[in-house]
C-alpha cells in the first residue's frame, strides 16, 4: 500500500525553508572546518567511560578536531592544546542529537502560524541549526 503525504502550500513552504536552512548551515560549517587546522583539546584527570563496558578507567584523553587521538593513564603532552581538568568527573563519548524540530517556535502549530513570517522561521531555524 502506498501512502501519500499532502501538505498545504504553507506547510510545503515551511518544509522547504527548513531543509534549505539546514543545508546552508551544514554547508557553511563544512567550509569553515576545511579552512582551519583541527583544534586539540586535552582532558586530564577524568574517569573514562567508553560506552561498551560498565567500568570507568582513570586517565587523560586528547581530542583532535572531532576524533579521539590518544587515551592514556599517563600524562599526555600536547603543546598548544586547550587543557580541561576534569576534576575526576566522568568523560564519555558524545551524545548525538538525531531528531530536532529547528523551526518549532511555539507550543502549537496555530500559535506558530499566527503572525509569523517565513523570514521569522528562517532566522529561528538558522539560529537553532548553529546552536
Amino acid at each position: 500500500m502506498t501512502r501519500s503525504l499532502q501538505l498545504s502550500n504553507r506547510h510545503f513552504r515551511l518544509v522547504l525553508v527548513a531543509v534549505t536552512t539546514v543545508l546552508m548551515a551544514w554547508g557553511s560549517t563544512v567550509v569553515v572546518a576545511q579552512d582551519e587546522a583541527p583544534a586539540q583539546v586535552l582532558f586530564t584527570n577524568v574517569q573514562i567511560f567508553d560506552g561498551a563496558s560498565e567500568d570507568r578507567v582513570a586517565g587523560n584523553v586528547l581530542i583532535e578536531g572531532n576524533l579521539i587521538k590518544q587515551i592514556s593513564a599517563d600524562a599526555i603532552t600536547a603543546p598548544g592544546a586547550t587543557t580541561i581538568d576534569g576534576g575526576g568527573r566522568t568523560l564519555m563519548p558524545g551524545l548525538i542529537e538525531n531528531h530536532a524540530h529547528l523551526m518549532l517556535m511555539g507550543p502549537t502549530l496555530p500559535a506558530m502560524e499566527s503572525g509569523t513570517t517565513w523570514e521569522d522561521y528562517a532566522i529561528h531555524a538558522s539560529a537553532m541549526a548553529k546552536m
